[in-house]
């Protein structure tokens, strides 16, 4: 059964950062391993060995500049998110679009809150599988099928007992391969189910880099990779008009910040010179507007 290539490549991103020494990584996701097909795995291997292993990650940035600093910086980013909202109170999870997110299985925050994994049918039977197999149980998480350009998101969530609880929203990864219109219907249907005091946090990326009308050193060559795998990037947002965007679709902007910023936060005291993308970025906004 097949799933993204894009989750695939999150997941490895994932295990070379897992690979790092305890003092140096900004995360240790012991099950990213577990959702690799076989050449992924043995890459994954391979950077584990103490001498070599370093190189990995460094061959990788040359054929692929940006998408690992971003990526790591990002999923740190987002786990402070998630610790600090859980810490305040919050205990309804949702992860949407969760592809290979082991959040559920690697955080302690969340041994004692009620996590819901929205996706595909399909990458969620991979992705049970790989865990069950790797000796962790999947008990503890509800997974929701649902394809986001197509099904009612809204209808699976309040069935599933998603309405009117207070709710952080988790959507990594996911924005920039959907239609405007999935984006506006996904908003809403968050909108109509989220609590009082509901959050969500998400990424996107600089609409400029689709449209031309933004530069940035690696785009090229990523616009390029994600569109050779048959994943293109479809959709995007201007960081200066965020704000207008959120408030216009119920939701206040309470921060917003690029992987650079997030890495330049996390790598240096790390002693590390890793360079994530201005291009990539996160918010967290909050439901203001209910349905």
């Amino acid at each position: 059964m097949s799933v993204s290539f894009t989750a695939q490549t999150m997941a490895f991103q994932r295990a070379l950062e897992s690979a790092r020494s305890a003092e140096s990584r900004l995360f240790d996701d012991p099950l990213a391993g577990a959702f690799l097909g076989r050449p992924f795995r043995v890459l994954a291997g391979l950077a584990r060995l103490p001498v070599a292993g370093g190189l990995v990650a460094r061959l990788y940035d040359l054929v692929f500049p940006g998408p690992r600093p971003s990526a790591v910086a990002r999923t740190r980013l987002i786990d402070d998110t998630v610790a600090q909202l859980v810490d305040d109170g919050v205990r309804n999870i949702v992860i949407l679009g969760a592809g290979f997110d082991s959040r559920a299985w690697r955080l302690p925050e969340l041994r004692h809150a009620r996590v819901v994994e929205v996706d595909r049918a399909g990458t969620q039977t991979v992705k049970a599988a790989a865990v069950r197999a790797a000796g962790a149980s999947v008990d503890h998480v509800q997974f929701l099928p649902v394809d986001f350009e197509t099904d009612d998101l809204a209808t699976t969530l309040r069935a599933a007992g998603v309405e009117d609880v207070r709710a952080l929203f988790v959507w990594e990864g996911v924005t920039n391969y959907l239609t405007a219109e999935a984006v506006d219907r996904t908003l809403a249907d968050l909108r109509g189910v989220g609590g009082p005091g509901s959050v969500l946090v998400f990424t996107y990326v600089h609409a400029g880099v689709i449209d031309g009308t933004a530069t940035f050193p690696e785009a090229e060559r990523w616009l390029r990779n994600v569109a050779r795998v048959g994943e293109p990037w479809t959709f995007g947002l201007r960081p200066d008009q965020l704000g207008d965007f959120l408030a216009a679709r119920g939701y206040e902007l309470l921060w917003e910040q690029s992987t650079a910023t997030a890495g330049n936060r996390y790598f240096p005291p790390r002693g590390r010179t890793d360079q994530a993308s201005e291009l990539y970025r996160v918010a967290l906004a909050r439901i203001t507007c209910p349905d």
